[in-house]
């Protein structure tokens, strides 16, 4: 099986206002990377490394399930039916459109968190775990050499 060569992203000031505008307006992370010319794993690499933009996602996804709500309960309100017809031509299944809502209203009240928070290692730390494997490096060098010239000894 072939491996699929991954495709780098530059982000843009454009993009990035593009995918989040659509995330807040749809709570869909893949159609709102398409919206912006990006691929959802490009995305959620620059969640993970950039602060800024994961506290704008969250900003974000919150308005995009407000939306959500709204347009579920209008839905709902005008006599409803099993899809919501949405005015950008899209259509959204009502019991999707609950399932995901009970998520997200679990995952403000910590039921669900998405996982252990990230922890980013600082330059020291990274430093000193480099100096480490650096140290043990050579001692197996050191002792390599001690046994080589013990065997050499011994002949």
């Amino acid at each position: 099986m072939e491996k699929k060569r991954r495709h780098w992203v530059r982000w843009s000031k454009t993009k990035r206002e593009a995918f989040l505008d659509h995330l807040a307006g749809t709570a869909n992370v893949r159609a709102s990377a398409d919206v912006a010319g990006v691929t959802p794993p490009s995305v959620y690499h620059l969640r993970r490394k950039d602060e800024e933009f994961a506290e704008e996602w969250r900003k974000a996804l919150a308005l995009g399930y407000d939306m959500l709500e709204t347009e579920l309960l209008g839905h709902i309100l005008a006599g409803g039916g099993r899809t919501i017809a949405c005015a950008d031509g899209r259509e959204i299944d009502v019991q999707e459109a609950m399932r995901l809502l009970g998520l997200h209203r679990n995952s403000l009240k910590g039921k669900w968190k998405g996982g252990p928070p990230l922890k980013r290692a600082r330059p020291e730390d990274t430093d000193a775990a480099i100096m480490r494997k650096l140290d043990a490096i050579d001692r197996a060098r050191a002792r390599e050499a001690a046994e080589r010239a013990e065997k050499q000894d011994g002949q």
